[in-house]
């Protein structure tokens, strides 16, 4: 619906009555819903959506077509959640009123429950920017319905088998929602993943690239998540210069000269401060300038250069830019963390070999006195092919299992991951299964020494049930309250 048809709409003069109805209609039934799921103690990020595109299928076309600058979408494999949050935080720190789909529910109703939420019962949507992850199959389709200001590709690798197959499906699905972007926007790419910056389409729109220029210490993984061995154009083989993790990294190729471009953001130079915080020098277009950044991980520095990128091709002040992402906490279940008495919870979501490895990267940075709680679902959410699991890097893990106090594992595949346990080097007596995931987050809450640190790395719907579980307890609160 077109802005100046909204407009009619809101002040009377709007004649389409039948889908005035349909969307009213919409509104209301997903609002109803939300409020009864979340009686029943659920996120209400699924079933409204859904109901609410059958009753009209154009409303989160409809509503974001309110928003004054319009929207913007996230996606790709990995740091959909955290990247949005990143560039809502900055976006609301520059003044502006944003609608984001906080939750990570990324299909196209996760997108219209969110947007539903923050409208009114009248179907009238406040503010400024919807800020928007979406899962990358999706992409195409809610790209074609809401026509996003910007859009910001992160990475792409392995995931869901069962869903994507192999990465070039992922490419393709990215390639289309790309070329279905309105010609006046713009596109934020990851220089450092040669998979992206090879996607060429059809789309005149203005393209900005970020990458990491850092020299980091090598480590011993197998780097099992690499899925980009041979060039793109050529199917030669691929040379790195450096490689950050995966595939991502300093790239050429020797036969066709395919290679990274010279990122218009990098990310320059990191040291520790005396508080254990990441201080960080990023190189700008015109400028360069140094922060403060709390969140761990090498993959949440692309993250931040993901959100950096956006916020300039937005003309954000760099001032304002700055002050935001020194306040940046983790996301829903990306890195969260809980205290209980002298011990410290924290939630890391992992669903494929590239992000699992990157979170264990983390935890061996960690002391002695180390918990972990291992919960794998195979829902249509968490993907229904766990063969995943067996190319994440466990055996690193398994090398310091001296200084882990106790490895639990639990959901609807907890046998599966004991399995995997066993052959990454655990000793069988070492593993307790407990399937139940309520009974295995007090357990092994309990089998966390004092001071200590018990890490869960669940997948998507099993980290909604542990969330569930740990808010009840005090831990947190539902998302929805933040």
């Amino acid at each position: 619906m077109r802005k100046e048809q909204l407009q009619k709409f809101h002040t009377g003069g709007f004649n389409d009555r039948l889908f005035v109805t349909k969307l009213l209609g919409a509104v209301w039934a997903g609002k109803t819903l939300m409020i009864l799921t979340r009686i029943l103690g659920r996120g209400g990020t699924t079933l409204p959506g859904r109901i609410a595109l059958t009753i009209a299928p154009r409303l989160s076309s409809s509503l974001i077509g309110q928003l004054a600058e319009g929207s913007l979408i996230v996606t790709g494999t990995n740091g959909k959640t955290t990247t949005t949050a990143l560039i809502t935080g900055i976006l609301k720190e520059a003044g502006f009123r944003c609608v984001h789909n906080q939750s990570g529910s990324n299909m196209a109703w996760g997108v219209a429950s969110a947007l539903i939420e923050a409208s009114s019962w009248t179907a009238k949507l406040p503010g400024n920017y919807a800020v928007m992850e979406v899962d990358e199959g999706a992409f195409p389709g809610v790209t074609q319905s809401i026509q996003p200001r910007g859009i910001v590709l992160t990475n792409v690798f392995r995931d869901q088998l069962d869903r994507y197959g192999e990465i070039d499906n992922i490419r393709n699905s990215l390639k289309r929602g790309l070329e279905a972007q309105p010609t006046s926007g713009f596109q934020v790419i990851n220089a450092d993943d040669p998979s992206l910056v090879s996607i060429e389409n059809n789309s005149c729109t203005t393209r900005w690239t970020y990458g990491l220029d850092l020299d980091l210490p090598t480590d011993t993984f197998q780097n099992t998540g690499r899925d980009i061995k041979t060039c793109p154009r050529c199917q030669k083989k691929l040379n790195y210069d450096k490689i950050y993790f995966a595939h991502l990294g300093h790239y050429h190729c020797p036969s066709c000269n395919y290679r990274r471009p010279e990122p218009d953001i990098k990310l320059t130079g990191r040291r520790i401060n005396s508080a254990g915080t990441a201080v960080l020098q990023i190189s700008l277009p015109n400028e360069k300038i140094e922060l403060a950044f709390p969140l761990l991980g090498t993959y949440n520095l692309y993250n931040l250069l993901a959100a950096v990128t956006c916020a300039q091709a937005l003309s954000i002040p760099v001032r304002v830019i700055s002050q935001a992402l020194e306040k940046a906490v983790p996301s829903f279940g990306r890195m969260e963390t809980f205290k209980l008495n002298n011990k410290t919870i924290i939630m890391a979501l992992i669903k494929n070999p590239v992000g699992a490895n990157e979170v264990l990267r983390t935890i061996l940075t960690q002391k002695d006195n180390i918990a972990i709680l291992m919960a794998i679902n195979d829902k249509i959410a968490d993907g229904t092919d766990v063969s995943w699991l067996w190319d994440v890097d466990f055996e690193q893990l398994s090398a310091v299992k001296d200084k882990l106090s106790a490895v639990l594992v639990s959901g609807l595949r907890a046998w599966d991951m004991a399995v995997r346990f066993k052959y990454a080097g655990f000793n069988p007596d070492q593993i307790q299964i407990e399937e139940e995931t309520n009974l295995a987050i007090n357990k092994a809450i309990e089998k966390t020494p004092p001071g200590g640190l018990l890490f869960i790395l669940p997948t998507y719907t099993a980290m909604l049930e542990i969330h569930r579980t740990l808010n009840k307890m005090g831990l947190g609160k539902p998302y929805w309250e933040d």
